[in-house]
C-alpha cells in the first residue's frame, strides 16, 4: 500500500479521543480506535504526540492529569497492539518544514504546523484528519488534502 492511502492524524483527533468532556469524544473516539484496530492506515508523528501530551497536562486542561497519566495515555495510542505508525521527522522534513514556513510566512507557533504538514508530506502522505482547518488549509497548494473527520468536512462546505 501507497504511503498516498495513509491518513495523518492531528492532535485534536487523539485529545479529543481521550478527554471524556471534550465534545469531540465520541467522533474522535470512534475515528483513533479504528485507527488502531487498522481499520486505515493511519499515522502521525512525534510532535503531534507531544502536543498531545502537553495538551493533556497543561494547567487548563478539564481535569489536567499528572505526567505519569498522560504519557500512559499517549503510549497507549502507538504502542501494539496499535496499527497507528508513527512518521519519522528526520532533516529532510526539517528542511521541508522551513520551506514551508518561508513560502506561507508562518510565525512563531505555526513552525509546529510545519513541522507536521513536513512530516507528512516527506513521508509521501497526503491525507488530513485534523479538527484545525484553517491551520492546515495553508498546506493544500502543497499536497494537503483534508479528508476529515466528517464533521468538519461536512461543515466546511
Amino acid at each position: 500500500m501507497s504511503t498516498t492511502d495513509w491518513v495523518f492524524l492531528d492532535a485534536g483527533l487523539f485529545i479529543g479521543a481521550l478527554m471524556s468532556g471534550d465534545p469531540r469524544h465520541l467522533e474522535a473516539g470512534s475515528i483513533v480506535e479504528s485507527a488502531r484496530r487498522g481499520d486505515f492506515v493511519a499515522c502521525t508523528s512525534v510532535g503531534v504526540l507531544a502536543e498531545v501530551y502537553a495538551a493533556l497536562t497543561w494547567v487548563g486542561a478539564q481535569p489536567p492529569q499528572t505526567p505519569e497519566v498522560a504519557s500512559y495515555a499517549v503510549r497507549l495510542l502507538i504502542e501494539n497492539p496499535s496499527a497507528i505508525r508513527v512518521l519519522e521527522t528526520g532533516a529532510d522534513a526539517g528542511s521541508k518544514m522551513l520551506e514551508l514556513a518561508a513560502n506561507h510566512q508562518l510565525t512563531a507557533r505555526r513552525i509546529h504546523d510545519a513541522r507536521h504538514a513536513a512530516t507528512a508530506l516527506v513521508a509521501g502522505v497526503r491525507q488530513v484528519y485534523t479538527y484545525d482547518i484553517v491551520d492546515w488549509q495553508v498546506f493544500q497548494p502543497d499536497g494537503i488534502v483534508i479528508t476529515g473527520p466528517k464533521s468538519m468536512i461536512s461543515s466546511n462546505k
